[in-house]
């Protein structure tokens, strides 16, 4: 009897997991000369960057209305994405799937949504830029050679792991994380949302990381050489590298081993802590 409930769950788990990718619509494979840039400018459609062991680049269309698919086209070695002038019912729904093969640099990757969520696995361009308004943008892990930018409106920002030399990243609501950094500096601001970054390693260059109504969480490694300024107008601030509890109102200086580039944490009314 217990494997016969196994086997059920097992069943339905699989049914549900392959279930959420129907009605295939479009699936078309590009050779890497032929894909230097994905450009996509988008509504609802959601879309998911996976990576694979190949030599050309995948892109598939899933959708219960085949006649509000997005346009897929490619020109000047760009894959261009857009969608689809038809009007969205409720009811319906794209998913975008696009395959790029491990290890494969793009010269640059454009993406634009108004509701839509964007996952991608590694990442790897010369530049990237990602807009959203209440759609949530994550990337497991991106490396960049010259820009990193990501602004969303509502929706949460969230990278697993980040290499490059810049990085900006906005949210007017929505949460900001990264779980491993190596940057030489950036910029990470939120309006309400919290903001947490793990640094590798301390900036070469004056970074700056700002929150309204949200928290700030830094990790940086005891050892690194940095100054750091807190500015806030009400909180509390939290060091524990060097043991530090206060009140975060009013502008805080601190020096750290040696010291280097400064670091700027600021909010209005959320804590801040360092550690």
């Amino acid at each position: 009897m217990r494997k016969l409930l196994l086997l059920c769950a097992t069943f339905l788990f699989s049914f549900a997991l392959f279930a959420q990718q129907t009605n295939l619509i479009f699936r078309e494979s590009y050779r890497l000369a032929d894909v230097q840039n994905l450009v996509m400018a988008l509504n609802s459609e959601n879309v998911e960057v996976k990576n694979f062991r190949g030599y050309k680049v995948t892109v598939e269309a899933y959708s219960n209305n085949s006649s509000r698919s997005p346009i897929i086209k490619r020109a000047n070695k760009s894959i261009i994405i857009e969608h689809s002038k038809e009007h969205f019912y409720k009811a319906d729904y794209c998913n975008l799937v696009i395959y790029i093969p491990y290890d494969y640099q793009l010269n640059s990757f454009d993406y634009i949504s108004d509701s839509g969520n964007l996952s991608a696995e590694d990442l790897w361009a010369s530049r990237l830029t990602a807009r959203s308004n209440t759609g949530s943008i994550s990337f497991n892990s991106v490396v960049t050679n010259d820009t990193f930018s990501i602004k969303s409106t509502r929706g949460n920002i969230k990278i697993g792991r980040y290499k490059g030399e810049y990085f900006e990243m906005t949210s007017e609501s929505g949460s900001i994380g990264i779980n491993k950094v190596q940057a030489e500096y950036f910029n990470a601001s939120s309006g309400s949302g919290e903001i947490y970054l793990n640094l590798e390693g301390a900036p070469v260059a004056s970074s700056q990381v700002k929150s309204s109504r949200g928290n700030i969480i830094v990790e940086i490694p005891a050892t690194e050489n940095f100054n750091l300024q807190v500015l806030s107008n009400s909180g509390t601030f939290r060091d524990n590298i060097k043991n530090i509890r206060k009140s975060a109102r009013g502008e805080h200086e601190f020096k750290y081993n040696e010291g280097g580039a400064l670091l700027t944490l600021q909010t209005t009314s959320g804590d801040i802590t360092l550690e």
